[in-house]
């Protein structure tokens, strides 16, 4: 009888048997790898359909118009879509959509939930037609008329509509924005009439068609904003129309106006009517007091009112004081740039504001 030899496990067989070994094992990972992916797409393919699509929060645009303009419908799978991307699009598809969200009700339901803006200002472009935009910056319109909006000059806009405006690239949008958010931030902003941004240190904001309010730079907007707004609201009266300025050391006059004469400052020709000040500097670098504001060389009687004033208080309220006096030649019948009444704040200012003018 013979015997069978055995066989003798070599360094070389044994390796290549552990090799063996190893490359079963991950196949058979890949294959369970496979067929749990392929069950999930089946499942999700076959149980995973939307059937109902529900809108909240819209008001302008219809539920079945929005839901018509997103790049999902009924019958598509819950999950296989990019939602940043139909987002994206339908902001832009829908311009007054100030914003967008979309959530997966399950197990089969999508919910988008929108907020929607409302025209702020008309930006008046170079053709003499009118860009629409928000309080927020977004792009909503174009349009031959101005739509009884606040009109803004001195924006050369360079988007497309439902952009939001991007910040830090042009001064004079930045400008914009700027005083948008803050008029909008003090309540203000539904009465604003113009805003005239050609020169970005004059910057002038029309006020429920009666003030000019000559915010100068921007570098104290917030605070010049809060104050003209208190002095509107408390010191002066239904009836007043006219000019609100800051001289060089920070206090607010007031020049009362015609209305026409407000509504100039909002246009092209708003040179015409130029900012006074007791410390105006004309262009041979000398300071002056004069005051051109109807042509001739009047002098502005807030130069030297410090001297005659009576400094009384217009109310119980000690923030705010009168450095000057009344004119004996104003007339209440008519407007007359002699008289200038101003408001110092010398108790309005907080930690952070450190009352550079």
């Amino acid at each position: 009888m013979r015997r069978r030899r055995r066989k003798k496990h070599t360094p070389d067989r044994m390796e290549q048997q552990r090799r063996g070994r190893k490359i079963f094992r991950v196949l058979g990972r890949v294959l369970l790898t496979g067929i749990v992916l392929a069950a999930a797409v089946v499942a999700m393919t076959v149980f995973f359909k939307v059937k109902t699509i529900s809108v909240e929060g819209a008001k302008q645009y219809g539920s079945e118009e929005l839901i018509a303009g997103m790049d999902v419908q009924k019958g598509d799978n819950l999950y296989l879509w990019n939602k940043n991307r139909v987002l994206s699009d339908l902001m832009h598809s829908f311009p007054y959509l100030e914003s967008a969200q979309l959530r997966r009700r399950l197990p089969d339901g999508l919910v988008l939930t929108v907020t929607e803006c409302t025209a702020a200002a008309a930006v008046r472009n170079e053709d003499n037609t009118f860009t629409y935009i928000s309080a927020g910056g977004k792009v909503l319109e174009n349009n031959a008329a101005d739509g009884g909006l606040p009109i803004v000059l001195g924006v050369t806009l360079n988007a497309q509509m439902g952009d939001f405006l991007a910040t830090g690239t042009d001064a004079h949008v930045d400008a914009m924005l700027n005083v948008l958010e803050n008029m909008d931030a003090a309540g203000l902003l539904e009465k604003m009439s113009f805003l005239n941004l050609n020169d970005l240190t004059d910057v002038r904001i029309g006020y429920d068609k009666r003030f000019d309010i000559r915010a100068g730079a921007l570098d104290d907007l917030t605070y010049r904003i809060r104050f003209a707004q208190t002095v509107i609201s408390d010191r002066l009266s239904a009836s007043d129309i006219g000019r609100l300025y800051w001289d060089a050391q920070n206090r607010l006059h007031f020049v009362p106006e015609t209305a026409e004469d407000v509504a100039r400052s909002g246009t092209d020709q708003a040179g015409d009517n130029p900012v006074t000040s007791p410390a105006y500097t004309n262009p041979d670098g000398e300071v002056g007091t004069t005051d051109n504001t109807n042509g001739d060389d009047s002098t502005d009687s807030s130069s030297d009112s410090s001297d005659s004033s009576d400094n009384s208080d217009y109310s119980d309220d000690s923030d705010y004081s009168d450095d000057s006096s009344y004119d004996d030649s104003y007339d209440d019948g008519s407007y007359d740039d002699s008289y200038d009444e101003s408001y110092y704040d010398d108790s309005y200012y907080d930690d952070s504001y450190d009352g550079e003018g």
